[in-house]
């Protein structure tokens, strides 16, 4: 598994409640033709009926044992891993922060899952155009990235790091105004000269027009030109969702020869009946109508239970997790947990916000000592005094099976992850 440190909400088991157990109510004959006099049904070919027997989770990888995504650990020994050009990757290729989508099954209990796919992406890679330490923002092709407590950088300690010039790839979660609250910073180049690969960006389509040497549109503040080598998968249409990779050279001020383009519908697959999707709330105007979150459509059931946080909570730009079953093409919502993106592990250690389980081998420092460092599924966790242990020691910490709760620091070379609780893992 990977070295690179990672982020993203995790609760504590003793407190999950098995939400798929809950979900059965939600498929009365009465809510689905709500659900469709609400606009939420399903014409589409990639909406999803009931009858499915799949799982589809759409978050940020919070932790390893084996890959833990919205709070559930799935196996993924027999995953096969996709980057965000569809090709085949390999576990090592994931890290904490980076948003993922997710395909497989999920138990029971809601707690765990095995997955058959994995496909990681990043929203934004490009030139950075302003940065701003006070505000916690950083702007890349004149679209703003919000910076929270438990962002994870690689390559720059924080945003102090970062310059107007330099290149980085942005892991995050779109809001109401396109805005990106990231999850994961990756500084890649102090230059676009001293950069060799090529730019990313995500979004909404619009400006469309032909030209001589295609299509040329607009997404966010950049203008996107395509000519016949650029690899084109969809219909390209104002309005539509795409990704696309762009050459790094500008042809122009603010526009760039694409060399691919992938139309992105972000509904739920065939075959897919329950489905967790984290990110943050848009498109809201009232409880008992549909809205969405990260794009994709939801519905909350009348009997929705709550954690964290109320429906009265509920509003654009709220980051949530939204977990229930599909109907109609229409993920109807039977809990709602509202994400806590506080840096702190409580008073036992139990609520931070990055969760490892494994086998612990002791880094450099002796695992004896009153602080050190152990590594976990290939990650690195510092320890210190004020690490809550449990069922083991510092002592016998090394080839002991662990849990670990973990809070994100600042080091010179990117996040540190500190360990607020470690436990014997049954």
């Amino acid at each position: 598994m990977p070295t690179n440190t990672h982020p993203s909400t995790s609760h504590p088991e003793d407190t999950a409640r098995s939400w798929w157990a809950l979900t059965a109510g939600l498929l009365l004959a009465g809510l689905a033709a709500t659900l469709v006099a609400c606009g939420g049904g399903g014409g589409s070919s990639a909406g999803v009926g009931t009858g499915g027997t799949g799982a589809f989770a759409v978050g940020t990888i919070s932790g390893f044992g084996s890959i833990i995504v919205n709070g559930v650990r799935y196996d993924d020994s027999s995953a096969s891993v996709l980057d965000d050009d569809d090709n085949s990757s390999s576990s090592s290729s994931l890290s904490i922060g980076q948003v993922v989508e997710l395909r497989g099954t999920v138990n029971d209990d809601g707690l765990k899952g095995t997955a058959s796919s994995i496909s990681f992406y990043s929203a934004l890679k490009g030139p950075v155009t302003a940065v701003n330490v006070g505000a916690g923002t950083v702007t890349v092709f004149g679209q703003v990235v919000n910076v929270t407590a438990t962002t994870l950088f690689s390559g720059v300690a924080d945003l102090n790091g970062i310059a107007v010039g330099s290149v980085i790839e942005v892991y995050g979660l779109p809001d109401a105004t396109g805005a990106i609250t990231a999850t994961r910073i990756e500084y890649e180049a102090a230059s676009v000269a001293g950069f060799s690969g090529d730019f990313r960006i995500r979004g909404t389509v619009s400006g469309l027009v032909a030209t001589s040497l295609g299509q040329q549109f607009t997404v966010g503040s950049v203008t996107v030109q395509t000519d016949n080598t650029t690899t084109v998968i969809g219909t390209v249409a104002n309005g539509v969702f795409v990704k696309v990779r762009l050459d790094k050279t500008a042809i122009a001020a603010s526009t760039y020869l694409a060399k691919r383009v992938k139309v992105k519908e972000r509904a739920y697959e065939n075959g897919v009946n329950k489905a967790e999707v984290q990110g943050l709330i848009s498109e809201f105007t009232s409880s008992t109508a549909p809205f969405k979150v990260n794009g994709y459509p939801v519905q909350l059931d009348p009997s929705a239970v709550y954690e964290h946080g109320v429906a009265g909570d509920l509003a654009n730009d709220v980051r949530i997790e939204a977990k229930g079953v599909v109907t109609a093409g229409v993920l109807v919502v039977s809990k709602v947990e509202f994400d806590n993106e506080d840096n702190k592990g409580g008073d036992d250690g139990n609520d931070a916000p990055f969760e490892f389980h494994g086998v612990a081998a002791c880094s450099a420092t002796p695992c004896g000592s009153p602080a050190g460092a152990l590594v976990v599924r290939g990650v690195t966790v510092q320890y210190d005094a004020s690490t809550k242990f449990s069922g083991v020691t510092a002592a016998n910490l090394n080839g002991a099976r662990v849990e670990v709760k973990a809070i994100a620091q600042s080091g010179p070379g990117g996040t540190t992850l500190l360990a607020t609780r470690i436990q014997l893992d049954d």
